[in-house]
């Protein structure tokens, strides 16, 4: 299956508005994608109506959310149902600092129907960090039956490798995303700042879309033995 599993609705104040559920979808079928995952920052909220989106255009639907742990690293988590993202969610926005959140500075938070009707926003600024650290992220990730995800390793910025300057050895993920293609890795490989059992690992590459433009519109295969498989 052909796959783009880092995409933004316009809950992320960062993402454009019409990163709506159904037009995030209709793009997704337009380029091909066979499955697609929704990873807001911080927060699910707008999971159900993109499932129902997903259903309506043929495409499959990973529920996940984009964590900022407390240490500002960028944690993608996967689930298999949209019940397991929204307890997440609810956990990731009860550690949330009560940050002032001012609209006009940082861009709208909208939780949409299928319809793009605006149901609500949320008060506080998703984009912060939370105050788990990334282990504990990784636990209530896995608690609730999901997998996490290092997001963007090769970026400079929210990142495990641009944080940490490694990967810790006793954090072992099945998989890590990069943004961009697998080959970039051998130098990270070669300076140990990843693990040596980093060979038995997925690498994945998605899009990060955060205007609908960004969709991919070459999506990668997801391999058949990838960790991920089991939660689809």
């Amino acid at each position: 299956m052909t796959y783009d599993l880092h995409i933004h609705s316009c809950l992320s104040p960062c993402a454009d508005d019409d990163m709506t559920p159904a037009n995030i979808a209709g793009f997704a079928k337009l380029n091909g994608i066979d499955v697609i995952a929704v990873t807001d920052h911080n927060a699910a909220d707008n999971l159900p109506a993109v499932q129902q989106a997903c259903h309506a255009y043929g495409v499959q639907l990973l529920p996940g959310i984009e964590v900022n742990t407390a240490e500002e690293i960028h944690l993608l988590t996967y689930f298999s149902t949209i019940e397991a993202a929204l307890k997440m969610s609810d956990l990731l926005y009860q550690n949330l600092p009560p940050m002032p959140y001012e609209p006009e500075i940082w861009g709208r938070q909208l939780v949409m129907d299928v319809e793009d009707t605006v149901l609500s926003t949320k008060e506080k600024l998703l984009t912060g960090a939370v105050s788990l650290n990334i282990y504990q992220v990784v636990q209530a990730c896995k608690a609730l039956g999901g997998i996490a995800v290092p997001a963007h390793v090769d970026k400079d910025s929210y990142s495990l490798l641009s944080v940490l300057g490694f990967a810790p050895e006793d954090l072992p993920f099945a998989a890590y995303e990069v943004k961009r293609p697998e080959h970039n890795l051998a130098p990270l490989l070669q300076s140990g700042r990843l693990p040596a059992g980093l060979g038995n690992a997925q690498i994945l590459t998605s899009s990060d879309a955060h205007r609908l433009a960004e969709i991919a519109e070459h999506p990668r295969e997801l391999a058949e033995e990838s960790a991920l498989w089991r939660l689809l």
